[in-house]
């Protein structure tokens, strides 16, 4: 690319971005592949500079904006005069119109073509800005989601207007097809949750992906009393109430492609949320997918070393197996694999939850109903004299709790179980902290397993990256030096996100008689991890890491969810 008759490699070298060598190793490959990519994409995807910093040094040169999306509230009616297809294919978005220019953003604004033709649709002069390809994309995706929804919204308009067309007895609302439509794209997208906010002039909808929340959607405001009356209707709350939260439940069968109605047919459970907000109200549908409870323990992500001890561990005739982790980080899943590890008709099995989410066939599932008195502890005090061999407990909560679960393990039962708590060796020092006798602590636990959620490179964009200075100093004595990492540099796949599915990256804390003599003692967390260590222990950040060598997941990731133990 040619910027004042400077090129760009010739930019990045003065400005020290990257090196001779740099360049000439670029230049090989692509002479190598015979490739019409530029020297920047081919930099970007060796991982020798980020995007980030070629986008800055254009802005520098040219003069102009980096947008920042943050601050920005997408105009749809400026959006829409320029059919989507021209802006994906210029990679270009028009995000502001003044009565002498509208301002676009372009992912290459030195094209002189992708201005001429936007020019042609917006009637005014552009003034350009630039941004990432994985920004921009986001974005026209998000309208391409919206173009779609497009005439369900219309007709939602006619229905509410009252001049809709006469619908045949069996047919449903637009506003019923609108709902099923949100649903099967956030299903189709890997979703975990549905949000659906008023905010001050709009509807947005949003979609839990991969653990963070993507905009799916967003319409206008007065089309919510309609849609929030619909979710309700469904999930038998009241529809009038609008000033207390309410919780309800639906099912619905959707295709695993929409547009084919031929298509296999899923059914799914939903667990609807409402809130009121200061701008209206708040709806959460959790989606629950009954694939995800058929997971063998191996296909979830634990590597085959901790997988083994786990395994061992649920085998275990008698005692407390713990998995740990903060809110979101995959335990109900473990729990469910773990459950289909272990269930055999020989055996019977109890379980206590809030609420029970998924049902198991050989299982017998308690769902805690505390206004009616059925706490966990009251639960479990009723499942002992049901003559159980494992019982399993959502969560371990309170002191009452934890020590009807060691009393079950010492008087020969398996009890599977989770609690919070950062890493597996500090939950000995939790559940000490939460008033149980050391030593009964020492005698009932066989195994903890700890695990966080990463995301997984997306394998459609998946490229080369060189993390930044201060994430490899910590960990450079474990490391080889030429090491390569990765990460996804955004596509269509991964809704330009880079990361397509989550697996764990787990450290499990076994309990044998040396260690369960040391927490009788009451010996310091500190103490208590060096002599795990000495038995094999591997902190959760090693897991990681191997996994980010491995390419699996990217080092950042790792640095989100785990702290450095190494």
């Amino acid at each position: 690319m040619l910027m004042k008759k400077v090129r760009l490699d010739d930019l990045l070298i003065q400005n020290g971005k990257i090196t001779q060598e740099d360049l000439k190793k670029a230049l090989d490959i692509q002479r190598a592949q015979n490739s019409h990519k530029k020297i920047g994409e081919i930099l970007i995807e060796e991982g020798l500079i980020s995007e980030e910093d070629i986008l800055k040094l254009i802005a520098t040169q040219l003069n102009i904006k980096i947008t920042n999306f943050d601050n920005i509230e997408l105009n749809f009616p400026l959006l829409i005069k320029v059919p989507v297809q021209i802006l994906e294919k210029y990679g270009a978005l028009p995000i502001k119109e003044t009565p002498k220019e509208v301002i676009v953003t372009f992912i290459d604004p030195m094209n002189i073509e992708a201005k001429a033709v936007l020019q042609r649709y917006l009637k005014k002069p552009i003034k350009a800005e630039t941004a990432t390809s994985k920004e921009i994309k986001k974005h026209i995706n998000q309208l391409k989601n919206r173009e779609k929804a497009t005439s369900l919204i219309e007709q939602i308009k006619k229905e509410l207007a009252g001049t809709a067309e006469e619908k045949d007895d069996d047919e449903e609302s637009a506003t019923m097809k609108f709902i099923k439509y949100i649903i099967s794209l956030s299903i189709q997208k890997g979703a975990s949750d549905i949000h659906i906010e008023t905010e001050e002039d709009n509807m947005q909808v949003r979609a839990r992906i991969d653990g963070s929340l993507q905009e799916i959607i967003a319409v206008e405001k007065e089309l919510f009393g309609v849609i929030a009356a619909r979710i309700k209707l469904l999930s038998n709350l009241n529809i009038s109430e609008k000033r207390k939260p309410q919780d309800g439940r639906f099912s619905m069968d959707i295709p695993e492609d929409e547009k084919n109605p031929d298509s296999k047919i899923n059914h799914f459970d939903f667990r609807v949320s409402t809130l009121p907000i200061a701008t209206g109200e708040s709806i959460v549908i959790r989606i629950l997918d009954k694939r995800n409870v058929m997971k063998k323990l191996e296909d979830i992500g634990i590597n085959p070393k901790n997988l083994k001890k786990l395994e061992k561990a649920l085998h275990a005739p008698n005692g407390i197996v713990l998995v740990t982790g903060p809110t979101g980080s995959g335990k109900s899943t473990t729990l469910y694999a773990s459950l289909n590890k272990i269930k055999n008709i020989e055996e019977k099995i109890i379980t206590v939850e809030d609420p029970v989410e998924y049902q198991m066939k050989l299982i017998n599932q308690v769902n805690v109903n505390e206004a009616a008195g059925l706490t966990f502890a009251a639960a479990l005090r009723s499942i002992l004299r049901q003559d159980p061999d494992i019982i399993m407990i959502g969560e371990i909560r309170d002191l009452e709790t934890l020590e009807i679960a060691i009393k079950a393990a010492l008087t020969g039962h398996l009890v599977i179980s989770t609690l919070h708590t950062n890493d597996a060796v500090s939950a000995i020092s939790r559940m000490i902290d939460m008033g149980a006798d050391p030593f009964m602590v020492g005698a009932a636990v066989v195994a903890v397993e700890a695990q966080r959620l990463v995301k997984k490179i997306c394998p459609y964009c998946k490229t080369k990256h060189k993390p930044k200075p201060a994430l490899i100093e910590p960990i450079k004595h474990i490391i080889p030096s030429n090491t390569i990492f990765y990460k996804g540099k955004g596509c269509d796949e991964c809704n330009m996100t880079g990361y397509k599915g989550r697996t764990l990256i787990t450290e499990i804390f076994t309990i044998d008689e040396e260690l369960s003599s040391a927490i009788a003692k009451n010996v310091s967390l500190i103490e208590l991890e060096k002599l795990a260590k000495t038995k094999g222990y591997t902190p959760m950040f090693v897991d990681g890491l191997i996994k980010a060598i491995n390419g699996e997941t990217s080092l950042e990731e790792i640095y989100r969810v785990a702290k450095v133990n190494t």
